[in-house]
């Protein structure tokens, strides 16, 4: 299954934990708890505990270069406007999965952006060079980066990406493996299967239309490619998660 995304997690009492490889993780009443990607874990709650938790990740900083600045679950220090908008966050979702409009939106991402900049505060100096070193990587693709993100329904050869660098084919090839930590063809197909996951659950497409919009030949590519990468076929995928336009 894909695990290139971020987890928020927010508990309104003692009793929720993550269960890790080795070990387990606690996470308290009340305070901001971030699991980066790349790690496997499994959610364990003890007694009545209502939980808001939102996955997110940030185009350009996959997985593995996010385990090199986080390599394992932190629980953030209390923050008054921090915690606030996490509390009326939660609130929003207490009666059921409310429409992500844009104020919502907005607040949600308000959220994970504060908590993001919180644990980089808290970080030592070498994994601050290392977080530095991912950033600048990212800052010379960052048009390869959006116009990947723009374009996911076109075909995206690495020639075409290497011209839109700057730089030749084998060189574009190699920076991108050393910056993102996967190849281009890899990167856009990771890409491809997180847009397709999120209109699954977002909108009210259908599995043609959302193959055609993330940029798989058909229904059957699709399908194929989804359910190798999600352990589960697109179809399920959807129904395990009803939290689109109009369902409940």
């Amino acid at each position: 299954m894909l695990r290139d995304f971020w987890r928020l997690y927010l508990n309104d009492q003692d009793g929720a934990s993550l269960k890790l490889a080795k070990g387990s993780f606690e996470m308290p009443q009340g305070l901001v708890a971030l699991v980066p990607p790349g790690i496997d874990f499994e959610p364990v709650v003890q007694g009545e505990v209502q939980q808001l938790f939102v996955h997110f990740e940030f185009v350009g900083w996959p997985a593995e270069a996010a385990r090199q600045v986080f390599p394992s679950p932190l629980v953030l220090e209390p923050d008054d406007l921090r915690d606030q908008l996490a509390v009326a966050v939660r609130k929003e979702f207490a009666a059921g999965p409310p429409s992500l409009d844009p104020i919502l939106s907005s607040l949600v991402k308000a959220l994970i952006h504060l908590s993001i900049a919180a644990a980089l505060s808290n970080i030592s100096d070498d994994r601050a060079g290392r977080f530095l070193t991912i950033a600048e990587g990212q800052q010379e693709l960052l048009a390869v980066l959006h116009y990947i993100e723009e374009h996911l329904d076109q075909h995206l050869s690495n020639a075409q990406l290497a011209e839109i660098a700057r730089t030749s084919e084998s060189r574009f090839i190699r920076r991108f493996r050393d910056t993102t930590g996967r190849t281009p063809g890899r990167y856009v197909q990771d890409r491809r299967l997180r847009r397709a996951a999120d209109l699954l659950v977002s909108s009210d497409q259908s599995i043609e239309e959302i193959a055609q919009t993330c940029g798989f030949a058909n229904r059957y590519h699709f399908t194929r490619v989804f359910s190798q990468r999600m352990d589960c076929p697109p179809a399920r995928y959807r129904s395990d998660r009803p939290y689109g336009p109009g369902q409940s």
